[in-house]
């Protein structure tokens, strides 16, 4: 594994300046095919029986005395594994006054191959300090428990972990696999990557990446007490380190190097999308910490859905996206997107807590924006329209106080989103905990309660040019009330709350429903809806 990267130490010094000032200048000349190879990264250690940096970027190793290799990839690699004589870590320290967070961002990657039926969790690589309290400041690649691989960030305060399952992104499986992730310094947007695709896109809370300044620990967690008995056993090759965000072609031609395309790609276009929405409780754990995701799966993928805006995943993302065989972007703890597609570009749509917006690309070279919505669940206005005292006016200002001011920041932010050309359609999918003005209507004020409301979450989408996919469908509300709140509470206010919207004349719905049961128990207190859109070729 060592051609890629293998720069001579004359070109290195005659550039190396320039390099520092202007990070993406490329030196190489490397011959770019399609996908390209990324070039000249500040860190490209190829264990070729020595531990030396071949990127710009000049390091001091410890640890690197001793060494044990074996046979890597394309060369040698190195050996942490029980065959190994000598296993400890290697830690890798900046010597240059230029800081990793003066660039734009980083990404960092690895071949490795984890010691088969080991399922002990190791910090492979990682970056750690003391925040305030003891707590820890920094990140990590890991093996799991389970011998997937795992990633993990903190500022001290907000944390977010990836745990994928070894079904999709084993490490123990005695084949080589590369890992990484890369991280936007501006955006604070990180994208995960296993075996060249991006499987995973999280929109960070940390506002502090200092850590990425600090020693790189190869093969133990930096704070490990006794980093022999910590360290990972397993081989590691080519790490590999930039000074930028890797586009997802780069990170695939890395892969493609060595070893054939582990995901399917699909080259055709479908006739038809399936698109869910779906509030799922605590990602339905409540039916059981494996049970009741597994029946989240069960009903996903039943439904037939291709891309799922789900609000209240809470940590179930990755098993839901890994169980599915789909791609994941967690725009917050609580508001995720699973796809069959893969996943391109994101947008910071108003909040994370409320919104986002992420490109899917179809196959054929077609896009969708994809828009994940969870507007506030405060007021609570059952009691009140049930009191038979309520006034449509009170209820509305009441709304604006909180869900209608959020939709009206929501849509104001994806005008500039929508394609004025209508190539690119446009989806909006979530749980707007309100009613529907389309539903509320004088004609069907004798099924609720004397009332007609114009619930301006709704209102403001119709305005702004987005049709509600299920009512579209089914526009008598007596024969469809489309009811998602509540299957599991009858006692309170039953609504159509959960709402799939579209934008764009590519798309046409063709069916929608909505789901909420299961023969075994339903694993939420939200039903999902789900609709079905023909997809108009141009």
């Amino acid at each position: 594994m060592k051609k890629t990267f293998l720069i001579s130490r004359i070109l290195l010094s005659s550039c190396g300046i320039m390099l520092f000032l202007l990070p993406t200048v490329s030196c190489s000349f490397i011959n770019k095919k399609s996908p390209p190879l990324p070039t000249m990264p500040l860190i490209s250690v190829g264990f070729d029986q020595e531990v030396v940096n071949n990127g710009i970027l000049p390091l001091v190793f410890r640890g690197d005395g001793n060494v044990s290799y074996t046979e890597g990839l394309d060369g040698m690699a190195l050996d942490l594994s029980q065959s190994s004589m000598y296993r400890k870590p290697i830690i890798l320290i900046n010597e240059h006054r230029t800081k990793i967070t003066d660039y734009s961002g980083i990404s960092i990657l690895l071949w490795t191959q984890m010691g088969q039926d080991d399922f002990n969790s190791y910090v492979i690589l990682g970056q750690k300090d003391e925040f305030e309290d003891f707590e820890p400041f920094g990140w990590s690649i890991s093996s799991g428990i389970s011998g997937a691989w795992s990633w993990w960030i903190s500022d001290g305060i907000n944390e977010q972990n990836y745990r994928p399952l070894p079904s999709r992104q084993a490490i123990n499986d005695g084949n080589w696999h590369l890992i990484g992730f890369s991280v936007d310094f501006s955006t604070r947007e990180a994208r995960l990557y296993y075996d060249g695709k991006t499987v995973a896109i999280y929109t960070l809370q940390q506002e502090d990446f200092s850590i990425f300044n600090k020693e790189l620990y190869l093969g133990a967690d930096p704070f490990a007490a006794d980093p022999v008995l910590d360290t990972y056993n397993g081989k590691i090759d080519n790490l590999m380190v930039w000074s930028r965000v890797l586009t997802d072609k780069q990170v695939e031609a890395l892969y493609l190097q060595f070893t054939e395309p582990k995901f399917k790609r699909r080259d055709v276009m479908p006739d038809s999308l399936t698109v869910m929405s779906w509030n799922t409780w605590g990602g339905g754990i409540r039916e059981g910490r494996f049970v009741g995701v597994q029946r989240v799966v069960e009903i996903i993928r039943e439904s037939g859905a291709d891309i799922v805006s789900l609000q209240e995943s809470f940590g179930t993302g990755p098993m839901l996206a890994d169980n599915l065989g789909f791609y994941l972007y967690q725009r917050s703890e609580g508001l995720c997107v699973l796809s069959r597609f893969p996943l391109g570009q994101t947008y910071d749509i108003y909040r994370r807590r409320v919104s986002g917006a992420v490109t899917v690309e179809l196959p054929e070279n077609n896009k969708l924006l994809f828009c994940p919505v969870y507007l506030s669940y405060l007021p609570n206005n059952g009691p009140y329209i049930m009191s038979g005292s309520a006034h449509p006016d009170s209820i509305v200002l009441r709304e604006m106080e909180t869900r209608g001011a959020e939709m009206r920041y929501v849509v104001w932010e994806l005008q500039t989103l929508v394609d004025r050309e209508d190539n690119v359609p446009l989806i909006l999918a979530g749980d707007f905990n309100s009613g529907s003005h389309l539903d509320w209507t004088e004609e069907n004020k004798d099924i609720h309660y004397g009332l007609a409301i114009e619930y301006p979450t709704t209102l403001a989408l119709q305005k702004a040019g987005f049709i509600d996919s299920y009512r579209k469908l089914h526009p008598d509300v007596k024969a469809f009330p489309g009811h998602t709140w509540s299957p599991r509470f009858r006692e309170v206010l039953q609504d159509r709350v959960n709402f799939i919207f579209y934008n764009g004349s590519r798309l046409e719905p063709s069916w929608s429903a909505v789901i909420d049961t299961h023969p075994l128990g339903f694993p939420s207190d939200h039903g999902a809806v789900v609709s079905s859109f023909k997809w108009k070729k141009k």
